[in-house]
C-alpha cells in the first residue's frame, strides 16, 4: 500500500463502521417500535395485536407462544383496565437476528374499583424473521 492510498483506506474503513452502527441502530428502533405496540396492545386490550408481536418459535420456561397468549386473556378476564409503559431499555444484539433488550415496566391493573401497580425489570429475546421483529423468549 502506498503512502497516498492510506488516507482512502482509512475513509472506507470509517465509513464501513458508520454504516454497520447505522443498521443497529435500525434494529435498536424497529425493536423499541415492537415493544411500545406491545405496551399499547396491552392498554388497549388488543389480544390480536400482542399475538402477533410474539413468534410461532417463542420458547421460555417451556411454555409456547399459545400459553403466553392464553396467560395474557386470563390478566385481561380478571382486571377491567389495564396500562402499561416501559422504560430504562437497553438493547443489545446478540447476532444477526437476535437481540436481548433489558427494560423496566410498570403495569397498573384496575379491578374491584381499584388501582394495582406492579414494577418490575424484565429480559426479553428477539428474533428478526421475515415479518420483522419478534419475541421469541422472555415473557
Amino acid at each position: 500500500m502506498t503512502p497516498n492510498q492510506r488516507p482512502y483506506l482509512c475513509a472506507l474503513l470509517c465509513s464501513l463502521a458508520l454504516f454497520l452502527n447505522a443498521c443497529s441502530d435500525l434494529d435498536k428502533t424497529a425493536v423499541s417500535q415492537l415493544l411500545d405496540t406491545r405496551d399499547q396492545a396491552i392498554t388497549h386490550r388488543s389480544i390480536s395485536e400482542y399475538s402477533t408481536l410474539i413468534s410461532s418459535d417463542y420458547h421460555d420456561s417451556k411454555r409456547s407462544k399459545v400459553e403466553v397468549i392464553a396467560q395474557m386473556l386470563s390478566l385481561f378476564d380478571r382486571f377491567e383496565r389495564a396500562e402499561m409503559n416501559s422504560y430504562d431499555r437497553q438493547i443489545r444484539k446478540l447476532d444477526n437476528n437476535l437481540v436481548q433488550c433489558e427494560q423496566s415496566y410498570t403495569l397498573k391493573v384496575f379491578a374491584d374499583g381499584q388501582w394495582r401497580q406492579i414494577v418490575q425489570r424484565e429480559q426479553l429475546i428477539l428474533t428478526e424473521e421475515a415479518s420483522g421483529w419478534k419475541i421469541i423468549s422472555g415473557l
